[in-house]
């Protein structure tokens, strides 16, 4: 079982600066191989993932191992206002890696880039609330004998 149910939702804030990264590239802002070339490093673990390591490390023994759904990493006042569910999720990508875009692309078509993340997020605020979720493998681990 992967620790996100619906493993492309992790990606999904990647997927839509990869949409967004698009729209630059349509509009001849940067060029295809820009944006092909512009990777961000996520990793999501499995529950297999999670175990391999444990026994492989040897130390301990796994007691019981379970994922939690542990709710929307959005911080919203208003759920129902679409434009803030957009503003929440661009201002959480640009936090996550807004560096890396920066650094990649510029300060000004960074900026850009974050207004086109703000406007489609906002087009599936609906969607991002049910299906965006933190969740978190939790482990009982002993010592090994």
């Amino acid at each position: 079982m992967h620790a996100y149910e619906e493993a492309e939702w992790i990606l999904y804030p990647v997927s839509i600066i990869h949409y967004s990264c698009t729209g630059q590239v349509v509009n001849g802002l940067i060029s295809s191989t820009k944006r092909d070339n512009f990777n961000i490093p996520v990793y999501a673990p499995s529950l297999q993932d999670f175990k391999e390591v444990v026994e492989e490390n040897g130390s301990f023994v796994i007691n019981k191992l379970e994922v939690f759904k542990g709710g929307s990493p959005l911080d919203l006042n208003k759920p129902d206002d679409a434009n803030e569910v957009g503003r929440a999720l661009a201002n959480s990508c640009r936090t996550v890696c807004g560096v890396l875009v920066d650094a990649h692309i510029g300060d000004k078509l960074s900026e850009e880039l974050f207004v086109r993340v703000e406007r489609q997020a906002a087009n599936r605020a609906k969607e991002l609330l049910e299906k965006l979720q933190f969740f978190h493998i939790v482990a009982s681990l002993s010592f090994a004998q």
